[in-house]
């Protein structure tokens, strides 16, 4: 998904994208819902990886890009920066860098970070080795 790196997904949002999802794999390979096929076989038989997963590989490396940058740079400082004035009642807001936290945390990421993102660090993913 282009661009779906920068903004917060809600659970909401991300069930949609998996139930379009399944439903253009279903499409593709001509595979009806009363069939009952599994699908991590469908996934499977066209070598695919679920779009959940794909733009959380994608959120991450975003990270890594914005972890190296210089810290003068505005695109660095848009993720410390906190909105002044008076929040409104209620839950706040999912951010992007909540987004961040729970991909690493889902994707079993080791932080070699004492503090994000304030310091530079590396972290890398248990199972498939992806840094960020």
């Amino acid at each position: 998904m282009h661009g779906s790196e920068t903004w917060p997904m809600k659970v909401e949002h991300e069930l949609k994208m998996n139930r379009t999802e399944m439903s253009m794999i279903r499409w593709t390979c001509g595979v009806k819902l009363n069939e009952r096929k599994k699908t991590e076989e469908l996934r499977e038989l066209l070598g695919l990886e679920p779009v959940s997963l794909m733009i959380k590989k994608s959120r991450l490396r975003w990270f890594g890009h914005v972890e190296r940058k210089d810290d003068n740079d505005w695109v660095k400082r848009c993720i410390t920066w906190e909105v002044e004035g008076i929040r409104l009642r209620g839950r706040p807001k999912k951010t992007w860098w909540d987004c961040v936290k729970n991909d690493m945390e889902s994707l079993r990421l080791s932080q070699i970070m004492e503090k994000w993102p304030l310091k530079r660090g590396v972290c890398v993913c248990v199972e498939c080795g992806m840094t960020a």
